[in-house]
């Protein structure tokens, strides 16, 4: 299995290259400031003295007069003369035939161009070294200055600012990555910390983690913590509702049992048929409680509808009713179907139809249980809302807001049943983006109504 790599290791990669780079980058941007400052500095120089030669009265004399100065060493006899080098700059003067009339350092080696002005990069006669010459006319023509420094220099006066500069740096760079490396670590101990914690909790601990960590990793404490108490309840609501389920299974199954032992008991045709029938009552009870069971079961874990398109509410409809009417018919009760709008128009335009006929086959279920012989059960289909309304006694005031939570059933009733079908009816209507209201009507009975969610 290939190893994922860590954020440790990224952040550590990442920060040991970036930061030499960025060192090398500013290097690159310090040489080049470094250069273009003692270029200007150099070149001022260079234009000033140009300038001061011209005004010097030398005279006219022919190349065997031509005066040569010995070395700045012999001249001061003895005295400092710091760090100069005198073959490192150059002096030459020449009158307008091209006659050198003065010249000092490397400057008998420059060559005379009358049409010659300002700078030049040259290389040197006798030597590889590159010259900065630059090149001043008298303004009468009468002269041409030519004064030149060897680029060495210029290069060494930028080497020693950026090595005064940049050097403390080059040293310090491993102590700095050391500590970016350190800090790394550092930084990232509290993810380790939580996923430390993570790994030695069970399954089904659903104890908080410590929320004293860094402000960039709260959230994410914070986002799991959230996460436990979810799961927490998850697990709190499996397991009430499994021990719900077996106590509602438990009834109907002993009643089975029971009924199973009075028709082995009865000694005539008569009792045994009737025990039958009782067992036969049972069993639909105990089939149909178990078909509410399986259908929370693929409800709760649902984030969303397993399938969305356009609903056919004539079909929909049609086969609620057909799932119930034979149960109203017992009942002589009366089922009716009242279109507000085009089917088309129904809300919700889109969903599962599925589920939306097992929505309207519990409602309408429910109103033929308790509803009395021969009453009138309307199942009402408009574009803003849908309504299951009848003429029954309705539910008690106090006792409306429960009847909804799952196997609880109002006292007193004589009519069996699992208290699943509002539970299913909710959890399919939320999946839809619809909100479930009951409510007794004014002139008696109970009018459920389906509208889309705020």
């Amino acid at each position: 299995m290939r190893r994922q790599p860590t954020l440790q290791r990224r952040l550590a990669i990442l920060l040991l290259v970036t930061v030499p780079l960025i060192w090398l980058v500013s290097t690159g941007v310090a040489v080049y400031v470094a250069h273009h400052e003692v270029d200007e500095l150099y070149d001022t120089q260079l234009t000033l003295f140009a300038r001061q030669l011209l005004i010097v009265n030398m005279g006219e004399h022919g190349d065997d007069d031509l005066p040569v100065l010995p070395k700045t060493k012999k001249l001061i006899r003895g005295g400092d003369r710091g760090e100069a080098e005198d073959d490192d700059i150059g002096v030459a003067v020449w009158n307008a035939e091209g006659n050198l009339l003065l010249s000092d350092g490397k400057g008998r080696h420059f060559s005379f161009d009358a049409s010659r002005r300002g700078f030049y990069s040259v290389r040197g006669q006798d030597d590889r070294d590159e010259w900065r010459l630059f090149y001043l006319p008298a303004p009468d023509g009468s002269r041409l200055v030519a004064v030149g420094q060897r680029q060495k220099l210029r290069h060494e006066m930028v080497f020693k600012v950026i090595e005064g500069q940049l050097l403390p740096w080059l040293l310090g760079l491993p102590v700095l990555l050391l500590l970016i490396l350190w800090a790394v670590r550092k930084g990232l101990r509290p993810l380790q910390q939580v996923a430390a914690d993570l790994g030695r909790r069970s399954a089904l601990d659903s104890t908080p983690l410590s929320e004293n960590v860094p402000g960039e990793v709260l959230p994410m404490v914070q986002s799991l913590n959230a996460l436990f108490a979810r799961i927490a309840k998850t697990v709190e609501h499996e397991r009430r509702f499994t021990a719900d389920a077996a106590h509602e299974l438990r009834t109907p199954l002993a009643a089975l049992q029971v009924q199973a032992e009075v028709m082995a008991l009865m000694p005539d045709d008569a009792g045994r048929q009737h025990a039958l029938q009782q067992l036969q009552q049972g069993i639909q009870r105990a089939t149909r409680l178990v078909e509410q069971l399986l259908a929370l079961s693929r409800l709760d874990p649902l984030q969303g509808l397993p399938s969305s398109q356009p609903i056919d509410w004539a079909a929909v409809s049609r086969d609620a009713l057909a799932d119930v009417r034979r149960a109203a018919a017992d009942k002589d009760m009366v089922l009716d179907i009242v279109w507000h709008c085009a089917a088309p128009g129904v809300l919700p335009l889109n969903g599962d139809a599925t589920l939306l006929t097992l929505l309207l086959r519990n409602l309408l279920d429910n109103a033929v249980r308790y509803c009395p012989v021969a009453a009138r059960i309307e199942l009402v289909l408009a574009a803003g809302e849908i309504l299951v309304q009848d003429n029954g006694p309705g539910i008690a005031p106090e006792w409306l807001a429960r009847v909804r939570e799952r196997f609880f059933r109002p006292p007193g009733q004589d009519m069996p049943g699992s208290g699943l079908g509002l539970s299913i009816v909710e959890r399919i209507a939320s999946l839809h983006g619809l909100s479930l209201n009951l409510a007794n009507r004014d002139g008696g009975g109970l009018q459920v109504r389906l509208r889309k969610a705020d």
